[in-house]
């Protein structure tokens, strides 16, 4: 583990309150640095609950909880604190190829757990297209990130867009996004920024779309969300470096940082 890695443990809880902290002060720090927060989504169960703290805000003393200095801005009557809405950038890391109705679309988990109760019109959703054709759908998610703040100029490092935050998954096998263990095309891809996978061995088993390595290395921060005790002791095994070979141990962010939550074993 290097110095740019920090692990949080705790209750699924305790573990969802500290997590939404930490996404409420990086998204008014980026928007105070630049003017707008680009954040990419995961989807699956497991971020339900962080969801739902990010979309009704925390109060300052639940920053204090986990010894964070909660952002000045966007302090409420009642002392909570939300998101800078106006000026976030939503995208997902990766999509199954279904339409944006079904149960089992990432996009579907957001829209009920995230974004329940909003006016649309208030948000900048960029939504991978899970309905269309997978290799269609993958370069026309990309060249939609090319046309938004996050992909374009001074935004790019190496001809990659650095997103804020990039929230993550863990899956039981040790994939992550989208990207799985034995797809060497996928894990070895180099220049584009979003691809299409093959049906998984996996639930639902469905092609899907999902950010490459490159895209995930180039965040400012990535953070792994796995409250599940069932997947403590495979994140662990990650963090200390004793599975190489899982995809989730190849995300290493080249100037950003790595964010743990796992649950207590």
């Amino acid at each position: 583990m290097d110095k740019s890695t920090e692990i949080f443990t705790g209750t699924p809880e305790e573990l969802a309150e500290h997590a939404a902290a930490i996404i409420i002060l990086e998204a008014w720090r980026s928007v105070s640095g630049q003017g707008f927060f680009a954040m990419a989504l995961s989807g699956g169960n497991s971020p339900r609950a962080l969801y739902r703290l990010l979309r009704t805000g925390l109060h300052a003393s639940r920053f204090l909880r986990h010894d964070l200095e909660p952002p000045k801005d966007g302090v409420q009557g009642d002392g909570t604190i939300g998101m800078p809405w106006n000026e976030c950038l939503f995208f997902w890391g990766d999509e199954r190829s279904l339409p944006p109705g079904d149960p089992r679309s990432n996009y579907r988990m957001a829209e009920e757990s995230l974004f329940h109760g909003m006016e649309a019109g208030g948000l900048r959703v960029y939504r991978m297209e899970g309905e269309k054709v997978p290799d269609t759908a993958a370069a026309a998610y990309e060249s939609l990130i090319r046309q938004s703040p996050a992909g374009s100029g001074g935004a790019l490092r190496e001809g990659f867009p650095m997103f804020d935050l990039v929230l993550l998954g863990l899956g039981p096998d040790g994939h992550t996004a989208s990207l799985f263990p034995g797809n060497t095309g996928a894990l070895e891809e180099k220049s584009r920024w979003v691809i299409a996978v093959q049906a998984p061995d996996l639930e639902p088993r469905v092609p899907r779309l999902t950010f490459t390595l490159p895209v995930l290395n180039h965040a400012r921060t990535v953070l792994f969300f796995v409250p599940s005790v069932e997947r403590a002791s495979l994140a662990t095994s990650i963090i200390s470096g004793q599975r190489p070979e899982l995809p989730a141990s190849r995300v290493r962010p080249v100037q950003g940082r790595t964010l743990w939550f796992k649950a207590q074993p």
